[in-house]
């Protein structure tokens, strides 16, 4: 039956809101919203908690109160290397400030978004609607994506990727497309494409971006070896400046920060080490292991002891690699690829009527296999590592290689569907609606929040925090302890990463020691003065004026904690009963008045 446009459209329109509910209910019963209570982050804790700093940061109610009692504004040099989580925060905010809802929303908008985009692809690419349907909800919530909804939520957010390698494809197979020329506007792709590039230069953190930029290249040295013109790749180098171009808003701020000497949050907050490209590198078999043991406990517990013996004896060369996980259906593709690699293919990509299956899966397959050469361990991305620090999470490529290996099956499955008829095509059809429900089944519960513990800590530390504003006047300062490098400091004790912001977090009347940029005037006070004897300490607290100390004596080894917190209640003199004591029995304020 040929439908007209209309209808078309009304059956394009019931798909993409199928897509949507599907993936609502999807995180209602996988992620357990019922336990969510809106007004509490459902993360709140280490790079978590930094994110939801990021959030009260955007409305500038943060940042003014971090870094003190020497405060300095906030540098002019600071790069902005992830505007569309901006501008979601922005625009979200203009209806509500509540810190909560604002950070959830963002969390739970990303799969949506990963799903839409991977639709979107897919039926560009030439796939049927339930096909695309299946398949963009597997890549809206794919292993990768619900493992960094944990705490890299910026990360998580790879609606950027599948039109990154639509790019790669349209560069192969359309003579038109990215050429320069008078007709350059006047072809509908090109203005995709620039407004692709915009969306890929300002997510997830220059990471995506840079493979992208790598991918295209790659593209470029199979077309340019291909035809033996170095005019072949233009498409490719073109829209990779056209990235570039769009990234040097974000990023001039740091370099010119470089050049004056002064630094900004990249440049000045965090040493990165010229082997963090190999320590942060893509495991092989993070890719195919499944932390759900593929559906069968037995075997999920087998893989969480293998999971906990690398962590016990690598160390530190395991670690967010592990989150790499492609599924299933990922894993027949990533494989797929793997093998035809050793068929001989004539790549006649542009040059047929219309794009081929081979066609296209002879460029996945070298764009996969790029992807491994590029970021496994000790591969040519610790090499590029000795130079290019800021690049080191190279196991960040997994989201390109998932989907690679699912748009490889997906045109696999659309060509045989095209292909065969009558009852062959009917079984066919359900063993692969069989795989897929048990694909996206198996994957699912990689994302589970804490929520009554993080409900409880919430309400403990506003509960406590509003107990030391009884005390304290509009803008005393307040010295946290232990001392806390801002950005990346590494956990102490049993203290995570950028948990000092939990004060300033429910306090918008007080300032605070903590949040200083590394190696700024206060940053240099806050780490000597956090390093003297107590009695020296308070003294010069008093002698700038700040009023009492916030004290997490979770950052204290076991047996130091009661001899801190006694030592330090003595050298200010003040009345044991004057101490505020936090619900956990971990955090307390010390009043030097």
């Amino acid at each position: 039956m040929t439908l007209n446009k209309k209808q078309n459209r009304l059956r394009e329109c019931l798909t993409v809101l199928l897509l949507i509910a599907a993936v609502a209910a999807t995180e209602y019963f996988f992620f357990q919203l019922w336990r969510l209570d809106w007004h509490v982050p459902m993360l709140y804790g280490g790079d978590g908690i930094y994110w939801v700093g990021q959030v009260q940061r955007s409305y500038g109610e943060l940042t003014g109160s971090l870094g003190w009692p020497f405060y300095q504004p906030p540098s002019p040099y600071e790069p902005n290397y992830d505007l569309i989580y901006d501008a979601f925060v922005a625009f979200v905010g203009l209806f509500t400030k509540d810190t909560g809802v604002v950070f959830n929303l963002y969390v739970l908008v990303i799969p949506f978004t990963n799903a839409l985009a991977g639709y979107a692809v897919f039926r560009m690419a030439g796939m049927r609607r339930w096909l695309s349907f299946a398949f963009g909800l597997t890549f809206g919530l794919c292993p990768y994506v619900q493992q960094r909804l944990a705490g890299h939520m910026m990360l998580a957010a790879v609606e950027f990727v599948p039109f990154s390698v639509l790019l790669c494809l349209w560069c192969a197979e359309d003579p038109t497309f990215g050429r320069p020329g008078k007709g350059f506007f006047r072809n509908r792709r090109n203005w995709l494409a620039i407004a692709f590039a915009w969306g890929i230069a300002n997510n997830g953190a220059a990471y995506y971006p840079y493979f992208t930029c790598f991918f295209l290249c790659v593209t470029a040295l199979c077309l340019i070896l291909r035809d033996r013109k170095l005019a072949s790749g233009i498409p490719c180098f073109l829209t990779i400046a056209e990235i570039v171009a769009l990234m040097f808003p974000d990023f001039f701020p740091m370099v010119l920060g470089k050049l004056a000497g002064v630094g900004s949050t990249l440049t000045n907050g965090v040493y990165r080490s010229p082997i963090g490209a190999d320590i942060y590198s893509l495991r092989i078999s993070s890719l195919l292991l499944s932390p759900n043991g593929y559906g069968w406990d037995k075997l999920a517990n087998w893989i969480k002891q293998y999971f906990r013996l690398l962590a016990t004896d690598e160390g530190p060369m395991y670690n967010e690699n592990g989150y790499g996980y492609l599924g299933i259906v990922g894993i027949v593709g990533f494989l797929a690829l793997l093998v035809l690699l050793f068929r001989n293919h004539n790549w006649r990509a542009g040059k047929t009527e219309t794009p081929q299956l081979g066609d296209r899966l002879w460029l996945l397959g070298r764009l996969n296999v790029a992807a491994l050469l590029l970021a496994s361990i000790a591969s040519f991305g610790g090499l590029i590592g000795i130079l290019v620090r800021f690049i080191r999470g190279y196991n960040r490529i997994s989201p390109y290689i998932a989907f690679f290996a699912l748009l490889a099956v997906g045109l696999w499955a659309e060509h045989w569907l095209q292909t065969h008829k009558g009852r062959s095509k009917q079984v066919f059809v359900v063993v692969l609606a069989l795989v897929m429900a048990y694909g996206y089944w198996e994957q699912q519960g990689l994302f589970v929040p804490k929520y009554e513990e993080v409900q409880t800590m919430w309400q403990e530390d506003r509960a406590f925090m509003e107990q030391v504003e009884a005390v304290t006047e509009e803008n005393d300062v307040i010295f946290q302890l232990p001392y806390m490098k801002n950005f990346e400091n590494g956990s102490l004790n049993n203290m995570w990463d950028y948990t000092q912001l939990r004060a300033p977090l429910h306090s918008d009347k007080l300032h605070f020691s903590y949040g200083a940029g590394y190696g700024t005037e206060n940053d240099v006070w806050y780490k000597e003065t956090s390093e003297l004897p107590p009695e020296e300490m308070v003294a010069e607290l008093r002698a700038q004026n700040v009023a009492g100390i916030y004290l997490n004596l979770d950052g204290y080894a076991v047996e130091d904690q009661q001899e801190t917190l006694d030592s330090l209640i003595e050298a200010a003199g003040c009345d044991p009963n004057d101490v505020i004591e936090h619900e956990s029995g971990m955090i307390y304020y010390i009043p030097l008045a």
